[in-house]
């Protein structure tokens, strides 16, 4: 049981389940009901596929960065011991082949993303994370492919298209805080992230990012797609939110303080996708 626990905390089961709602609700936006979701079983085999892929991604990871987080996370399953390199390899190659094999059971584009995806999350670990700015491009192209998986799920992607820009724009700028963030560990490393090689350029960056989602926020309600109720929240919600931190962002260049922004632009994003649901649903 304590082995099973140990393999349930390598994969971050937070981060599968949110892939998992994303998903699903990349299936609600495009179906524009949440009753009728649930009866839609090839919507269920793409979020239980996007929890499996992103579980292995988050596993091959562990594997690349051991001696990283031999450093900055002793206490993970890896460095502490408690699983061996090589059965976290062979977890996550069988997350991967799960994954694709339930996209077999919904069609040819659900195991296209299923692949790309695998490509991706492998690429990520072994080389796009240690390249400046395109590894967090990467992770802000995967988090978008959930909710259009989901709509490929249902067998249509048009209303995905603008969550999935949303959480492209919004997780790009959050993975390059995460990077100031980790700036010791990476030096220590030698991973050439852009925040390592050119801190000020990567705060910048990261609030063109955070000003884009900014901008990006009220055109659905300027094109008349979603409702006012739609453009209240996301301006409160979202929007002042991200002023907010963004000039944190300015003031406060610590270890701490790129922390605590990070944490705050997790849970800030599922009030922009809430936003995006009261838009389309109502």
């Amino acid at each position: 049981m304590r082995t099973l626990l140990t393999y349930v905390e390598l994969a971050r089961p937070l981060n599968g389940v949110i892939a998992f709602i994303s998903t699903w609700l990349g299936g609600i936006f495009a179906i524009g009901s949440t009753l009728n979701s649930f009866l839609e079983v090839k919507l269920l085999y793409v979020s239980i596929a996007s929890l499996l892929l992103l579980s292995a991604g988050n596993a091959i990871n562990d594997y690349c960065d051991y001696n990283i987080d031999c450093h900055n996370r002793p206490d993970r399953p890896l460095p502490s011991g408690r699983i061996r390199r090589r059965n976290a390899l062979i977890f996550a190659i069988t997350l991967i082949g799960l994954g694709i094999a339930l996209g077999v059971l919904v069609n040819l584009y659900a195991v296209f993303v299923a692949i790309l995806v695998s490509m991706l999350l492998v690429s990520y670990a072994l080389i796009l994370k240690r390249t400046p700015i395109l590894g967090n491009l990467v992770v802000g192209i995967l988090t978008s492919l959930t909710f259009i998986s989901g709509g490929i799920a249902v067998g249509s992607v048009h209303s995905t298209i603008i969550p999935a820009i949303f959480a492209f724009l919004f997780t790009t700028a959050r993975e390059i805080v995460k990077d100031l963030e980790d700036i010791e560990g990476d030096k220590r490393e030698n991973i050439k992230t852009l925040a390592n090689l050119n801190p000020r350029l990567a705060i910048i960056m990261a609030l063109s990012f955070m000003f884009s989602v900014i901008i990006f926020s009220p055109i659905p309600y300027l094109l008349g797609l979603y409702p006012w109720q739609y453009l209240v929240t996301i301006l409160l919600g979202v929007d002042l939110v991200l002023i907010c931190l963004g000039i944190q962002l300015v003031k406060n260049v610590s270890k701490d303080g790129y922390a605590k922004i990070q944490r705050w632009m997790k849970w800030d994003i599922f009030v922009g996708l809430g936003a995006i649901y009261f838009g389309i649903i109502y």
